[in-house]
């Protein structure tokens, strides 16, 4: 198992970490900071600057590629998100809810990242759009997944109840 880079935006972020090699980067204006480097999470730790969602996403995409890494989880459901980015094929993964959920993706897909130009929406808060937007434009494999949706009754009885 190669790198996982984990992309948060509050250190409360940090759940279940995939196996292999970590690094957490917090994304992040400087609030959070020193309280997120003094913390031992498990796994290496980086600061990088940005300010909403959208900037917090991709300066860490552009950190885990500068590392080579594997995959790249940003937002939460790190466990669970790392099973989905696995193989060879370009595979993208957006948490629907809550809307502006977890965003996963494997290194295939993140060397599409570069081809596409960045707009001031999705440096704002709009890079889940942006993300799926691109990827079915060029006909990439795009997963919508509902991370904390635990159904209560099975769905097999939902459908024939």
């Amino acid at each position: 198992m190669g790198i996982t880079v984990i992309g948060i935006t509050h250190p409360d972020q940090v759940e279940a970490l995939p196996g292999g090699t970590n690094v957490l980067v917090l994304a992040d204006d400087g609030t959070f900071a020193d309280e997120f480097l003094d913390t031992d999470l498990g796994a290496h730790q980086l600061v990088v600057r940005a300010s909403g969602r959208g900037s917090a996403f991709f300066a860490v995409a552009d950190k885990a590629r500068e590392l080579g890494a594997d995959r790249i989880l940003f937002g939460g459901a790190h466990d669970t998100a790392a099973s989905f980015v696995t193989g060879e094929d370009p595979v993208l993964v957006l948490g629907v809810r809550p809307p502006g959920g977890p965003i996963a993706l494997n290194a295939a897909f993140s060397r599409w990242l570069d081809r596409w130009p960045r707009p001031a929406n999705a440096y704002r808060g709009d890079v889940d759009h942006w993300l799926a937007a691109n990827a079915l434009r060029e006909g990439l494999r795009v997963e919508l997944v509902s991370w904390r949706m635990e159904p209560t009754v099975p769905m097999r009885r939902k459908l024939t109840a």
